[in-house]
């Protein structure tokens, strides 16, 4: 969840800002320029670049450890970010600000495995 929440920061319609990731203990910058989270939980955060070649979004992939925790999860985000989301067929959104400070989390479900591996996106409109 910090990540997810610190990827919607991160996002930036010129290009997402890595640094609330460099100077933070608790990710490990990798060679490829993704990140992992430092405590050895499975827990991956990267910067896909748009067809310019400007990364813009961040990205949040992680495995949890049953279908429980992924409810959990839900039921935290809402708590945390104090709104119910939008809820779309494979995805939740939780909306935030408005006109140039408008930003998103969309939070990737995965509703099969019993150790759900889930995808969190924090994008900057």
């Amino acid at each position: 969840m910090e990540g997810a929440t610190t990827c919607v920061l991160a996002a930036g319609k010129k290009g997402a800002d890595r640094s609330k990731f460099d100077g933070s203990a608790e990710w490990e910058k990798q060679d490829d320029g993704s990140y992992l989270a430092a405590k050895g939980l499975p827990v991956k955060v990267t910067f896909p670049a748009d067809p310019d070649g400007i990364s813009r979004i961040c990205v949040v992939e992680a495995t949890l450890p049953s279908q429980n925790q992924q409810k959990q999860m839900r039921t935290a985000f809402e708590a945390l970010l104090k709104k119910k989301p939008i809820e779309q067929k494979d995805s939740l959104v939780w909306m935030f600000g408005g006109g140039s400070n408008a930003r998103g989390l969309q939070f990737f479900t995965d509703k099969m495995s019993d150790q759900p591996k889930i995808r969190l996106i924090g994008a900057a409109f």
